[in-house]
């Protein structure tokens, strides 16, 4: 029989084996986890949100989706950097992706199904910006994921709601004859308009099939299409005429002369304005003659000071155009000389008779 020294030492044996067996397990337990990996270093990251979104610790923190950490707290902070964003989540993450883990890095909420929890999603920052460390605070985004699309639905749920409600309105409207629409499918009275209308139609299909008025002429009477097809004759007649040479029009359109014509037309009137813009002869001088130009505006402006002295009286000219006496002056003479030029032709020996003396 074992003593008892034995019995507590083959005790001890398996206590040590069931503590090496346990903490062998949690070592590959811990090893195969991607929710803790042991064997790895990590950081702490922190975030302020508006919401938390049912957001629990151990959530699953991802990076573009791919799992890297895990939530350790989500907490309502006591005094948050922005009151618009109270609380507060902390994030154990593995280190090795500094590389992607910057300080400009964003952080948003969102759901992996449409029944699934809330996880934790980073997005990656640019390289300009430093690496995450150990209590690095991220911006936030606005969440995404299934609690913004229950909200939207939600709205649009209401909306549908308010139009199937007027749709129905309409549709009592419609039912009871009092729109518009109502009166068109309930009452006869467009209906009896429609049949007065097809009446009238077949009246005038029957008058114009008969050839009465002038529609009816002109689709039963020969008489139109006669004169159609003469003036259709004519013309043809006209367009040879004009393709073999006779005529104005033909001259016009088949003799080049005309052609030559304006082409020398044009020849010589852009040589004509080269030469202005040359500055040869008379018009040219007057286009690109600076000199020229002043002599015409001191001529122009001469000329109007002239004409001003003559309106306000001034010289000889001045006192023709506004003194009346010299004019009644003028007047009396020029009637004296047709008297005496009425004498004259009347009695030319008084006036003309020549006395020669010889001595």
């Amino acid at each position: 029989m074992p003593s008892r020294a034995d019995l507590k030492w083959s005790q001890l044996k398996v206590g040590m084996v069931v503590a090496i067996a346990t903490a062998v397990l949690l070592v590959v337990f811990f090893a195969m986890s991607a929710e803790t990996g042991l064997f790895h270093s990590h950081i702490r990251l922190v975030t302020y949100v508006e919401n938390a979104a049912n957001l629990h610790n151990g959530a699953v923190v991802d990076l573009q989706g791919v799992r890297i950490g895990n939530v350790t707290r989500v907490h309502i902070a006591s005094h948050p950097p922005n009151s618009t964003y109270p609380v507060r989540i902390d994030m154990q993450v593995e280190a090795n992706h500094s590389r992607w883990l910057r300080t400009n890095s964003q952080v948003e909420l969102g759901t992996t199904t449409f029944l699934g929890e809330t996880i934790v999603n980073i997005r990656p920052g640019t390289s300009a910006a430093p690496a995450a460390v150990n209590g690095t605070v991220l911006p936030a985004m606005n969440a995404t994921g299934i609690s913004q699309l229950l909200v939207s639905s939600h709205s649009v749920l209401q909306n549908a709601n308010e139009l199937e409600l007027r749709l129905g309105k309409i549709l009592d409207q419609i039912q009871y004859g009092k729109s518009s629409i109502g009166r068109f499918i309930y009452t006869d009275t467009l209906y009896r308009r429609f049949d007065q209308i097809a009446a009238n139609v077949s009246s005038l299909t029957h008058a114009i099939s008969t050839g009465q008025g002038t529609i009816g002429k002109l689709i039963v009477s020969r008489t139109m299409y006669d004169k159609l097809n003469q003036t259709l004759d004519s013309l043809n007649a006209t367009l040879d005429a004009v393709r073999s040479g006779h005529g104005t029009a033909a001259k016009l359109i088949n003799d080049p002369s005309l052609y030559n014509h304006l082409n020398r037309l044009a020849k010589n009137l852009n040589s004509t304005v080269t030469a202005i813009n040359q500055g040869k002869g008379t018009l040219g001088q007057l286009v690109e003659n600076r000199q020229l130009a002043v002599r015409l505006q001191n001529t122009v402006d001469n000329l109007n000071a002239i004409l001003a002295g003559v309106r306000a009286g001034k010289g000889s000219a001045g006192q023709l155009f506004n003194n009346p006496r010299l004019y009644q002056r003028l007047n009396t003479t020029l009637n004296r000389a047709s008297q005496l030029l009425r004498e004259i032709r009347k009695n030319p020996r008084k006036y003309l008779t020549l006395h020669l003396k010889i001595f």
